[in-house]
């Protein structure tokens, strides 16, 4: 499980992962593609580590694709935060598009939403779901777009 909040070009997250019911705090889940788009990704650790290194790799060809779970679920989700232009979140369903001053997905998402609202900024709003959600744990790992002046 895992928390990810985008806001004012910078994207953060906690560095919790879970083997079985052991919460380790090592896991990277931010990378940044070619373009300065931001990605975090939430969900199954393997998964989500291909689709990262798509991105460290420069994003060429078609990304990794999710699987597909019951009930709507998908094995991992992306938030992806472009230089200039809406927020994405990708999942084994497709794409969903936010015109969005901030956002957040995964276990924490909706204390760091609420951080937000209140006008946190990124890092703060994963302070919060480490405090309020069971599914948040670790340091707050952050990156932030080459051209941070460059707001949605």
């Amino acid at each position: 499980m895992t928390t990810i909040a985008y806001r004012d070009g910078i994207m953060a997250a906690d560095s919790g992962a879970w083997i079985g019911g052991a919460a380790t705090p090592w896991a990277y889940k931010l990378a940044i593609g070619p373009d300065g788009t931001l990605y975090g990704v939430a969900g199954n650790a393997a998964e989500a580590e291909r689709f990262l290194q798509w991105v460290r790799d420069g994003c060429h060809g078609e990304h990794p694709k999710a699987e597909p779970l019951p009930e709507q679920y998908s094995s991992y989700i992306v938030l992806a935060a472009p230089v200039v232009g809406p927020i994405r979140v990708i999942t084994a369903r497709g794409d969903e598009v936010y015109h969005a001053p901030y956002f957040a997905i995964g276990a924490g998402s909706v204390a760091a939403l609420g951080a937000m609202f209140a006008n946190a900024d990124a890092e703060t709003a994963i302070q919060a779901a480490i405090c309020h959600a069971s599914g948040a744990c670790g340091t707050i790992r952050t990156i932030q777009h080459p051209h941070p002046e460059k707001k949605l």
